[in-house]
């Protein structure tokens, strides 16, 4: 009877020290995450260092720059977009090889862009391809 005793209390033993490793090693894990860095903090940082380096008229650290102001731009042509004409240049349908105005284009089962027809459309509908 006293064996298994001590076999009982040997073996609470191993537990309690397994659960207690295991306790210590998860608050060790927690305490680790401690070294990361707020990028935030460290940008408001450095463009503080640099304002006050540009106001006392010296040079700023390496890499490190204020944000520029908008500059106006005197003299910029500004053009407006214009579309392409409609009859420029007919499409060939991917299906019947047919050159058409207006194509509807669908992704096919690898993956490629297919230019279908209206004709060709209900076949491509009924061959589940997907509409882009």
């Amino acid at each position: 009877m006293m064996p298994i005793a001590i076999l009982f209390l040997l073996g609470a033993a191993v537990l309690a020290g397994a659960a207690a490793f295991l306790y210590v090693s998860r608050f060790g894990r927690r305490r680790s995450a401690g070294n990361v860095v707020d990028l935030a903090a460290v940008r408001r940082r450095k463009l503080r260092s640099a304002q006050e380096a540009l106001r006392n008229g010296t040079l700023p650290d390496a890499g490190v720059t204020a944000k520029r102001t908008a500059v106006p731009a005197a003299g910029a042509e500004i053009r407006r977009f214009v579309p392409k004409s409609a009859g420029a240049s007919p499409q060939t349908c991917s299906s019947c090889q047919k050159k058409t105005d207006k194509l509807g284009f669908y992704m096919n089962d690898y993956g490629r862009l297919v230019g279908v027809c209206k004709e060709c459309r209900k076949s491509a509908k009924n061959r589940d391809l997907m509409p882009l």
